[in-house]
């Protein structure tokens, strides 16, 4: 049976040789390739914050699909705050679906939120004229007659429609597609009515491929202005797919936040900004308290929503 993640008050150790860490270097574990929109955030940020710490911020970049193998190492680092990790959604949804006994506060200790990205839905331009208001009217008219594409399923996009229509008392097809690319061919086609995800889909729009239908982000985004969020349309939702900064279990009060102190000024160092527009990215800032309970809720709901999803089947 899948157990659920919890937020954990537990008793944080000073470590002895602390100040000796602090000496040396920062290793910060992704689990991204080199390369991706997301490494290049990260080593953005963690140069910025290097200068603001005084210490060299070594990036040790381990794909995997989930991050948990990356998340078995930091456990077993020194709280001291000498490895830390890129925590993804994608490794909080595994640690939910594998029911892996992983309590946040316990097992590992959040740092800071950092950022994530701008996602929403699409649909040809000529296609639902009232945006999604009118996507979900059709698709109430003709239950599971409407189609709706994403990455995969787990992805952001899969996942949050899932939410979406689960709010809606809705049903809709989803089509999993190799990559957004793929996703748009077919909304131009018709083969598909609306296509859901992030930073791949923005050039479609610019280009005048496709049409936002509605974003997830909190605010509007000024690059499309005229484009509602779902906070707007009522659903109280937001989705960003945020990352942050998490470290070893017990680290010190003082080390977690002398590192989120200078991440969070590393956020906003124009460089980094420049970065994250160029990306597409939206600053999520939460402190560690606040990632956490972030993380705890965001946890809740993935388990509640595969609940739903089983007793579907």
């Amino acid at each position: 049976m899948k157990r659920r993640l919890f937020l954990a008050s537990a008793s944080l150790l000073a470590a002895p040789s602390l100040a000796q860490a602090q000496q040396r270097g920062i290793t910060l574990l992704v689990p991204f390739a080199e390369g991706g929109s997301t490494d290049q955030m990260t080593r953005a940020v963690a140069k910025s914050a290097s200068k603001a710490l005084g210490q060299e911020i070594r990036l040790e970049n381990k794909p995997s699909r989930t991050g948990l193998r990356l998340l078995s190492q930091l456990r077993g680092a020194a709280p001291d705050g000498s490895v830390v990790m890129l925590f993804p959604v994608a490794t909080l949804r595994a640690l939910v679906e594998r029911g892996v006994d992983f309590t946040i506060g316990r097992d590992a200790t959040p740092i800071l939120c950092l950022a994530g990205g701008t996602y929403g839905v699409i649909a040809k331009a000529d296609r639902f004229p009232g945006g999604w208001r009118d996507f979900v009217t059709e698709a109430r008219q003709n239950p599971g007659k409407l189609s709706y594409g994403s990455v995969g399923n787990g992805s952001v996009g899969q996942v949050t429609m899932a939410r979406l229509m689960v709010k809606e008392n809705i049903q809709a097809v989803h089509l999993p597609f190799r990559g957004a690319a793929d996703g748009v061919e077919a909304l131009q086609a018709g083969d598909l009515d609306v296509m859901a995800g992030g930073a791949r889909l923005h050039a479609a729009v610019d280009q005048g491929e496709a049409r936002w239908l509605a974003l997830w982000s909190p605010t509007r985004n000024p690059r499309w202005p005229e484009v509602p969020t779902l906070l707007e349309l009522g659903y109280g939702l937001t989705e960003t797919a945020p990352f942050g900064l998490i470290g070893p279990p017990n680290m010190p009060p003082a080390e977690r936040q002398r590192l989120e102190a200078a991440f969070t000024t590393a956020l906003r160092a124009p460089s980094v900004k420049t970065v994250m527009t160029r990306l597409g990215m939206t600053e999520d800032l939460r402190d560690g308290p606040a990632y956490a309970a972030y993380l705890a809720a965001a946890a809740g709901e993935e388990a509640a929503l595969g609940l739903r999803s089983e007793a579907r089947q």
